[in-house]
């Protein structure tokens, strides 16, 4: 009897186990989107994998990021380090959820928040500094994403700031090389609204295409989480004259919707080859902006020029530009080196009438009669020639219109 009873109570107990361990794998979070309160600002900074640098902005190689916000390991371990601020609930503790996983937390993730962090935001502003340990996950994309609790034991998911880890090697892309365009930050941050536009200046070097534009970390003043944007629109440099630049149709342009606070601002477009190019920031809806930098960088002196409002300024917000080796730049325009020798002739509905050869003897041959013969040659002469002449003029407008320059939009 005792063992019968000592199985069921056994049993009950890996019953109840097996209980708690269900419901604390259901991940019990409060998606971004979905939360009542104000998320004033955040931020993911660094990522790394085994304590090396991923990504940090204007920095490192943060190409694999920009789009995909995938990470491509294997790694033992990932690292996440950026800051948030809620309004009104106090933050009691960082973590982190791996996939469906429930949330880790510890008083380790927490770190120093800079001044410049709590000078832009305030003093909400927390840093965290989160690794967790990856070396399970396989090739299939999983969410790590860091999670808040807060002090009314809300647990709040950081969804804009999370990212993706495989271990499945990154497609082979032509890397980027990054052109620090300005240096530095003052920790002030420039709002783009309210100007008229903000113009960017610079040249794509030979050999090469336009990667991307960025201004790095571009804030939104805490904006909405839906609706902040901009129109980004490239024009081929005219010139030195701005307003005769932009009187031409843009050769391609690029809308940001919907922003999130001090997420990079990426330029995209289709094919930019080698040139100089300005982009105009125009049709702006909310705030948004980016972070100044002291100076311009004297290495890029004579390729970048800032604009706002059409005038050129000495400083600038923290922006650079990428670009990858062109392998394939459009053919050259071919501009006829000689004038064609055959003037455009008009092929003739009727034959032209010909005159009688003032030669021939008005007593064998009447003047107003031609000798059919001759009068046929002339005119399959008078037509080979026209033939002839309309051919060559046809050829140089194939020629023409088959060395036309390729306008990319």
């Amino acid at each position: 009897m005792k063992k019968v009873f000592s199985i069921l109570i056994a049993v009950a107990l890996l019953t109840g186990l097996f209980a708690v361990v269900n419901v604390n794998a259901e991940a019990q979070y409060v998606d971004q989107t979905d939360f009542d309160g104000n998320i004033h600002g955040q931020a993911l900074d660094v990522i790394r994998g085994d304590g090396v640098d991923l990504y940090t902005p204007g920095q490192t190689s943060d190409y694999l990021f920009e789009n995909s916000n995938v990470v491509h390991g294997p790694f033992q371990t990932v690292t996440m380090r950026g800051w948030i601020g809620v309004d009104d609930l106090a933050i009691k503790q960082f973590g982190y959820a791996i996939g469906d996983n429930a949330p880790v937390f510890s008083d380790d993730f927490f770190t120093t928040t800079e001044d410049a962090v709590i000078g832009a935001g305030g003093e909400y502003a927390l840093r965290y500094e989160i690794t967790m340990d990856v070396s399970a996950l396989g090739e299939e994309e999983t969410l790590l994403m860091p999670v808040v609790k807060l002090e009314d034991d809300t647990v709040l998911a950081v969804t804009f700031n999370k990212i993706k880890y495989t271990t499945k090697a990154a497609p082979v892309v032509a890397k980027p090389e990054t052109y620090l365009l300005t240096t530095g930050s003052n920790g002030a941050a420039y709002n783009f609204n309210g100007h008229m536009s903000i113009g960017f200046r610079f040249k794509v070097p030979e050999g090469y295409k336009l990667s991307n534009f960025i201004v790095v970390q571009s804030p939104t003043w805490n904006g909405p989480n839906e609706g902040i944007g901009l129109t980004a629109s490239i024009y081929t440099w005219t010139g030195d004259d701005y307003e005769e630049t932009i009187d031409n149709d843009p050769i391609a342009v690029y809308e940001e919707v919907d922003h999130k606070d001090n997420s990079n601002l990426v330029i995209t477009y289709d094919y930019i080859p080698a040139g100089e190019y300005l982009i105009e920031l125009t049709e702006f809806t909310g705030n948004i902006g980016g972070w100044m930098a002291p100076e311009i960088n004297e290495k890029y002196a004579d390729m970048f020029f800032p604009y706002v409002d059409e005038e050129e300024v000495d400083t600038c917000v923290h922006v650079k530009m990428a670009v990858v080796v062109d392998d394939n730049p459009p053919e050259p325009t071919e501009v006829p080196t000689a004038k064609p020798t055959a003037e455009p002739t008009e092929v003739p509905t009727e034959a032209p009438a010909t005159e009688a050869p003032t030669d021939v003897p008005a007593t064998d041959v009447p003047a107003t009669d031609v000798p059919a013969t001759e009068a046929g040659n002339a005119t399959e002469n008078t037509a080979a020639a026209t033939d002839n002449s309309g051919s060559s003029d046809t050829d140089t407008k194939e020629n023409n219109k088959s060395n036309t320059g390729l306008v990319v939009g």
